[in-house]
C-alpha cells in the first residue's frame, strides 16, 4: 500500500483509541501512530522515511547505511553498557539485510521496533507515545496482509501471509480505501467538536 494510505489507516486507529486523551497526548500518541505506521516500509529504499535518511534511493545504500548505524550502535552500546544501542544495533541490521516486507514486516520486526520505542518511552515518560506506535505498526502488518504480495508474518520463515481477499497496492480498492479514511477522520473531528 502507499505510504498515505498507512499513515491514514495509523491515524483512524489512534484516533479511534485515544477517546480520553488530553490534547498534548493525543497529539503525541497520533504521531507516535504516524510513524508506527510508516516504520515497517524502512526495508525498502524508496519508503517515505528512507527518502529523508538516504542520500541514494537503492538497496545497495540501504544496506550500506543501515549496517554502518548498527555497527556504530553496537560499538557504543558494549562501550556504554547501554540496552537500548545493543537492541537498536540487532533491529537496524535485520533493517539493513532484509527485502522489503521481510523482517520490518514480521513479528520480531514489530517486536524489536517496539522494544526501541518502550525503553524511550519509559525514560522520557511518554507511554503513550509507545502505545501509539504499536498501534500505527500493526495496522501497517494488517493492511499489508491484504496486498497481493502479503508479509513474512514470521520472518525469517519465508511463508508470505495474505487474506483470503487481496487489494492491488495503489489500485481503486485502496483508493476508495483512503477515501472512506477521510471520511472516517472528518466525521471523528466534527464530533470531536461538537458538531
Amino acid at each position: 500500500m502507499k505510504g498515505k494510505t498507512h499513515v491514514m489507516l495509523g491515524v483512524a486507529a489512534g484516533i479511534t483509541a485515544i477517546s480520553n486523551y488530553s490534547l498534548e497526548k493525543g497529539i503525541i500518541f497520533i504521531s507516535s501512530t504516524v510513524l508506527g505506521s510508516l516504520m515497517p516500509d524502512i526495508d525498502h529504499p524508496k519508503s517515505k522515511l528512507n527518502q529523508k535518511l538516504l542520500f541514494k534511493k537503492n538497496r545497495i545504500f540501504k544496506f550500506v547505511f543501515y549496517i554502518i548505524l548498527s555497527l556504530g550502535c553496537i560499538y557504543f552500546g558494549i562501550s556504554l553498557n547501554n540496552k537500548l544501542l545493543k537492541i537498536l544495533s540487532i533491529t537496524l541490521a535485520f533493517t539493513g539485510l532484509s527485502h522489503h516486507r521481510g523482517f520490518t514486516h514480521s513479528l520480531l520486526g514489530l517486536l524489536l521496533f517496539s522494544m526501541v520505542v518502550k525503553i524511550l518511552a519509559i525514560r522520557y515518560n511518554l507511554i503513550g507515545a509507545y502505545k501509539g506506535f504499536v498501534i500505527g505498526y500493526i495496522s501497517h502488518l494488517i493492511a499489508d496482509s491484504f496486498t497481493k504480495g502479503g508479509i513474512e508474518l514470521f520472518y525469517p520463515c519465508s511463508i508470505k501471509i495474505t487474506f483470503p481477499f487481496t487489494i492491488k497496492s495503489g489500485g481503486n480498492e485502496e483508493e476508495l480505501i483512503l477515501k472512506g479514511l477521510y471520511f472516517y477522520l472528518i466525521y471523528v473531528l466534527l464530533k470531536f467538536i461538537g458538531v
